[in-house]
């Protein structure tokens, strides 16, 4: 996988980015020269002045990582145990943490001052509270003051030129003060309206634990800026479009003059490609700031014909700009700025269903988007994910061929997040910080400052295509109303501000636990709606808009063996111990009564059922991996069967793991992919073909811009044997317009027996051309619904499995291997994994064309399997497991 540099600078040396007149330089783990320590305030007397003094030495201090939190400087020292593990972090003394702690580091001026210039310290984000210290002096608030900035997603920046130290050492100190409520884990109180903004799952969800500090730390990158006395800030870019052949630019940014004299200031642009160049001056009050304007009226260039159109994945290629704005002032340089950008427009209607209830429609670029996608809770539960993982994190959603990932109360606040969503076409709902109970907070003005910040700081990212104030509830009144106003005015209404994320032309939320596909097929019902009068759900009505649906997911056995000790993996918890136990360690990762929602009962109970009793974890964990495809796969194929005719999107809780667990995921938490990432990945392929279990109706999907014409649907059905029931097969030529679905035909499943109860579904896509566009897989009990515990009796085949090409760069391995089934019996659900040769570890994530398949006699698959190459450049295995076989090491790659 190709590393692509995210920082609008390159690291040189010690230097982040250089020019002629400007430079940055990161204070964070990235720079080698940078060591950040924390400590307890009650264990230092001393004051912030004398902290931040350059010879000031901590005692038993602990190295932190920036960015970071408190609580996960100590797990990396090794002075807590891995809280990943067990119930670990349940047993943290929790006041050990939830008080406040002095960061502290020191630097070297990195590079020699030219007359005039500027150095600016910067703090992107800081939970919660945060006091500034820098080389003996006071830079927040006031010398006496405390908790100067309530924050969580605003920026914090000093101009520390007057007291830096030139040719020796400097030093920071930040007392980071954590929240005011749940003090304990059982405490009583409302985490959320007394800490919001913040992150609100930190004291605790249905998904991930208690953090003893509850996230409290420097959260955002720190770095510093070298400008002269003009600075632009928050440059901002809009896209407007006549039509898809012609769009109109503006640019515009505030300009600031540190100065104490009036300045005149030149700002130049470069828009690439293009080559679109503008230039205009102003004049900017001493110590004041005024905003400059580029727009078509002044500037032609502005005007873009045949724009390179960002479009979600799917639909296009999120084709993104880059503009380069310089600074000057009397002659010389003094600020530039890199901005990314797409030029796209977003819009939105509110269709009604058959009840007379509106849905809410998205489109871009006048094009009507069907939304396919998952809600993150957090980014990781100790905020530990590290720029490459945020791009593998978002490639996996890619590959599952999603096009929208919710930020549930506003969960991510890395800039990183929203750079790889514009590379990969994710689109972002993003949401505020607040929650049903927690509509409310303590501190509006707290709250409006972090608001408005996120969103001058978010607003050129094309992906973010909705704006939404609160979780299943509305803001109360006035922070709706400033929330909308701020939308209005800094953004434009390029996206649209709405209060709520499951109402006013949504369908509620839920369900949450494992439901067949039939179901769905028959019922959109939700357990979350709220509405009054009660919204309509049915066959027919109720689909819409979901923004959550979910069930519990196992991982494999690979990644269980992880994070639960092994004299717990067997049994299970009996049925009254997954209700009414809370210290199982099972119920500690959410399976067992803290995730009730996701009813690890009736998972449980469905996995023995259907798929048979078992004697140990890993039989269970395999065959649970088949109930994830065929419920994951089912809750998106209900929702395109009903696409347009009630149905515009679902959004799965959740697609992304934050921590180990047995809920809400679709690849886990170590990025292996579960059984419910394959179903979603079928179901939401752009030309998808599929069956509904309820009518026995094929249809055939489009979520594409472009119509399919011509194309021919097909079906085969199998007996347990591989033997093809005739009397089923279908073929039908079908026509399907762009962002929309048609029915091929129904199969004509009959009560009579043909030669067994449990068969296979075999439906094909070919273009006019004969290459197959796609295929989908199912199997069936004709006589009893979800039984197929017949899937036992499926004997071991032989397996050729052969290396038919491998590549390899400095970034990323690719190997394309073919497996065959060359005996007369069915090979089901085969699952493809690498491992290091040497140590046998996994190789994590992998990017494959297919995995858990099925080959019927005599047939053969081609699998095309990417990495990191970072992450094995030595001998790499092939293994390969059959459906409740052993698994087989088939190949060796070097």
């Amino acid at each position: 996988m190709k590393k692509h540099l995210v920082l609008l600078t390159i690291l040189i040396g010690n230097l982040i980015a250089v020019s002629a007149q400007s430079l940055e330089w990161l204070l964070t783990d990235e720079n080698p020269d940078i060591v950040w320590e924390v400590k307890p305030q009650a264990d230092e007397k001393a004051s912030g002045f004398e902290i931040s003094k350059p010879n000031y030495k901590f005692s038993q201090a602990v190295e932190a990582p920036v960015p970071g939190v408190v609580f996960s400087a100590y797990v990396a020292a090794g002075l807590v145990p891995d809280p990943n593990v067990g119930n670990n972090i349940h047993q943290v003394d929790e006041a050990l943490f939830n008080r406040p702690f002095w960061y502290r580091t020191t630097f070297n001026t990195p590079k020699k001052l030219q007359s005039g210039e500027r150095v600016w310290l910067h703090f992107d984000n800081t939970n919660r509270y945060a006091d500034f210290y820098f080389n003996g002096r006071k830079l927040s608030g006031t010398d006496s003051s405390t908790r100067d900035v309530s924050g969580h997603m605003i920026r914090s920046k000093f101009d520390v030129t007057e007291w830096l130290n030139l040719n020796g050492s400097n030093a920071i100190a930040v007392l980071i003060t954590d929240a005011d409520q749940k003090k304990t884990r059982n405490a009583e109180g409302s985490f959320g309206v007394a800490a919001s903004p913040t992150y609100l799952s930190a004291a605790s969800w249905d998904w991930m634990p208690y953090v003893p500090g509850r996230l409290a730390g420097i959260t955002g990158k720190a770095y510093l800026r070298i400008v002269r006395d003009v600075r632009m800030e928050d440059p901002h870019i809009r896209s407007q479009l006549e039509s898809n052949d012609i769009a109109y630019l503006s640019v515009s940014s505030k300009i600031s003059n540190d100065a104490d004299q009036e300045q005149e200031v030149k700002v130049s642009g470069t828009i690439q490609p293009g080559n679109i160049r503008f230039t205009k001056s102003i004049k900017v009050p001493a110590n004041n700031s005024s905003v400059i304007y580029f727009e078509r009226k002044d500037f032609e260039e502005l005007i873009v014909h045949k724009p390179n159109l960002w479009w979600p994945n799917g639909y296009g290629e999120p084709n993104l700009y880059t503009c380069e704005l310089v600074c000057e002032q009397g002659g010389q340089i003094s600020d530039e700025k890199t901005i990314k950008f797409g030029i796209r427009e977003y819009s939105y209607q509110f269709v009604p269903n058959a009840a007379g209830w509106p849905v809410m429609n998205f489109y871009i670029n006048g094009q009507k988007i069907f939304l396919k996608g998952g809600n993150w809770g957090m980014s990781e539960y100790l905020l530990r994910c590290s720029d490459e993982e945020y791009e593998q994190k978002i490639q996996l959603h890619k590959d599952m061929n999603y096009n929208m990932i919710r930020l549930w109360t506003g969960c991510v606040t890395d800039d990183v997040f929203y750079d790889y969503c514009d590379q990969y076409g994710i689109m972002v709902w993003d949401d505020f910080w607040l929650y049903v109970a927690y509509n409310d907070i303590v501190d509006y003005e707290d709250f409006k400052r972090n608001a408005l910040d996120k969103i001058r700081r978010l607003r050129n990212h094309p992906s973010i295509a909705l704006w939404c104030g609160a979780n299943e509830t509305r803001p109360k009144p006035e922070l709706d109303a400033y929330l909308r106003t701020i939308v209005a005015s800094e953004d434009h209404n390029d996206r649209m501000y709405k209060s709520s994320s499951n109402q006013d032309g949504l369908s509620g939320s839920g369900w949450w636990g494992n439901r067949s596909p039939k179901d769905h097929f028959e019922n959109s019902g939700s357990n979350l709606a709220w509405n009054k009068p009660p919204y309509p759900y049915g066959s027919d009505r109720g689909y819409g808009l979901r923004t959550e649906i979910g069930t519990a997911t196992f991982p494999t056995f690979e990644s269980v063996r992880e994070f639960i000790p092994k004299k717990s993996w067997w049994p299970l918890p009996t049925d009254e111990e997954l209700k009414d136990d809370d210290d199982n360690v099972w119920n500690k990762h959410y399976f067992g009564k803290e995730a009730s929602n996701a009813n690890p009962i009736a998972y449980k109970t469905a996995v023995n059922t259907q798929y048979g009793t078992s004697d140990n974890l890993e039989e269970f964990c395999a065959k649970a991996q088949f109930l994830n495809i065929e419920v994951m796969k089912g809750m998106y194929e209900a929702w395109n069967d009903k696409m347009w005719h009630d149905a515009s999107g679902l959004l799965i809780w959740m697609s992304q793991s934050a921590y180990p667990s047995f809920v809400w995921q679709t690849y886990d938490y170590y990025h292996d992919a579960t059984g419910a990432y394959w179903g979603a990945k079928m179901a939401c392929e752009p030309l998808h073909i599929q069956w509904n279990s309820s009518t026995n109706s094929v249809k055939v999907i489009n979520t594409t811009a472009k119509s399919l014409e011509g194309a021919l649907a097909s079906v085969k059905v199998y007996d347990l044997h591989g033997h093809i029931i005739e009397a089923y097969s279908q073929n039908a030529s079908i026509n399907v317009l762009a962002s929309n679905n048609v029915e091929a035909f129904q199969i004509p499943f009959s009560t009579d027996e043909h030669n067994s109860a449990l068969q296979f579904i075999r439906l094909e896509l070919h273009a006019v051309d004969g290459n197959l566009i796609a295929e989908n897989f199912y199997w069936r009990n004709a006589n009893n619904d979800d039984n197929y515990t017949d899937l036992q009796n499926i004997s071991a085949v032989s397996l050729d499995v052969k290396l038919l090409d491998k590549k390899q760069s400095d970034d990323q391995r690719t190997f394309q291997i073919q497996v065959q089934n060359k005996s007369n019996k069915p090979a089901f659900g085969n699952r493809l994994r690498l491992a290091h040769a040497k140590s046998k570890a996994r190789i994590l994530p992998i990017i494959a064309s297919d995995n858990y398949f099925t080959l019927m006699p005599n047939e053969s698959r081609i699998v095309t399997i990417q990495f990191d190459a970072t992450a094995s450049m030595d001998a790499v295995d092939v293994l390969i497991k059959q459906y409740t076989h052993q698994e087989e090491k088939k190949l060796t790659i070097r």
